[in-house]
This record gives structure tokens, sequence and C-alpha cells, in this order.
């Protein structure tokens, strides 16, 4: 599965081969864009031309308006995530990450409203989730969504409990409606090792409480995040493991 925001002729043709390969193979592909009326006017004359050919050697091509993302995932497994347009990219210095690991590519997918693991690879049965971890006095004190009745994750820092669903939920509330928030002893408790470098600079990169957490360089000068979504991706995927 391939999202690429924008597709030139130049560039889409150095896969033309792969994806006749992988047809014969019958491994699926699917390849999402944007619609021809949101493409820069230069590649838009030769939009219609990249389509035809996509779908003539075996692809599922389908336009998404508005999208940004710029992701590669196969076999359920490997993800790869950042900046580079895949299918229009030329002698930039766009950069992708590459992940191994089936519940992040389901978490971003499932983001996406593209499916899960099991839509991505019908013949691999997801299995369960661990449930979460977590102390007797949150799961105690957790309230419920006060917009759709969920469950709620308390965001310290912010002396909020904001929605698991946040945000395509709203749901939000203070501390002080709920009652006091569990207390936590961050200057023992190590961080954990997420194990991932930050591609500019080669630190490890950290999880940073706020509103909404998020997973940036550990260098202060350095200044690399993640966006919303893979932090977000990330960050339930160590949950459900009980990393977190």
């Amino acid at each position: 599965m391939i999202l690429s925001p924008f597709l030139s002729g130049n560039r889409a043709a150095h896969y033309y081969p792969v994806f006749e390969a992988l047809a014969i193979r019958k491994v699926a592909v699917a390849v999402y864009s944007r619609p021809r009326k949101e493409q820069p006017e230069s590649l838009r004359d030769h939009y219609s031309e990249v389509e035809r050919r996509l779908r003539m050697l075996g692809t599922q091509f389908s336009a998404r308006p508005g999208m940004h993302e710029k992701i590669a995932a196969i076999d359920g497994r490997i993800l790869w995530h950042g900046s580079l347009n895949i299918l229009s990219h030329n002698d930039t210095r766009e950069s992708m990450l590459r992940f191994d690991s089936p519940e992040l590519v389901g978490e971003i997918l499932t983001d996406l409203g593209l499916g899960s693991y099991s839509h991505v690879n019908p013949g691999t049965p997801s299995e369960p989730s661990p449930a979460r971890e977590g102390s007797e006095v949150s799961r105690q004190l957790e309230p419920n969504c006060p917009a759709c009745g969920g469950h709620m994750l308390l965001f310290t820092d912010a002396s909020m409990w904001l929605c698991s669903l946040s945000p395509s939920c709203s749901g939000a509330l203070p501390v002080s409606e709920v009652g006091p928030a569990p207390t936590r002893s961050d200057t023992t408790k190590p961080r954990p090792q997420l194990g991932i470098l930050c591609p500019i600079c080669g630190s490890g990169m950290m999880i940073i409480e706020g509103i909404a957490r998020r997973i940036e360089c550990g260098k202060a000068e350095c200044h690399f995040t993640f966006d919303r979504r893979l932090s977000s991706g990330i960050i339930r995927v160590l949950k459900r493991n009980a990393i977190l």
C-alpha cells in the first residue's frame, strides 16, 4: 500500500516494472493519491496517463482528496513513514523511517481510515490485544468520556482527562472534577527505551508529555518530532505491550 499525494510520470515510470512483477506474483498493490485537480499544475498533464498505467498493471488506484501522508505499508508488517512523495519525488532531500511492526502498521492504517492489519493481510488473523496495564488508583478514578462514554486517558502535566479517541472525540474533563490524580514518580521511573534513533542527528527519540503525548528527539537543539499520527500509533503499541 502506497500513499503518495502527488504523481509524476517520470518517477512513477521507475515503479512500473516493480508493479508488473508483483502482479505476476499475485501480490495486491494499492496506491492512494490526491485527485488531479489537487495536483500541482506541472503534474496535471501527466496525471491521467499515470493513473491509466497503474490500473493497467493491476494496481488498485484510489483518489484521496486532501491527503498529506507519505506512507508505504508492506505485507502488513513493514511501515515506511516520512516526508517523501514516493511516486513523484525527484532529487530531493526528503526522508523516510522504516519500522518493522504489524501492530504499528495496523494502528496507522486504522487512524487513516484504511483498515487494519487483517485488512492488509486477510490470510493472517490478528491476535487480540493484551489489556492495558495501569495502577489500581488510576483504574478506580478513570471517568467515562462525557461525549461518547468511552475510556479516558490522564495527562497529568495538563491536569486533564482526554478521551482515548482524541482528536476524533473532543471529550475532556479537568482533574478537579474527577478527583485527585494518581501520583507518579517520574524521577525514579526510567523512561522506556524506544530503540528509535533520530534520522537527523542520531540521538535517541523520547516520549514527551503534554496535552497530547508526542515522540521527539532527545537532543534539545535538534527539534525533530514525529507527526501526531505516528507518535500516537507508536505509543498505543507500547501501551498494549505493557511497555508504558
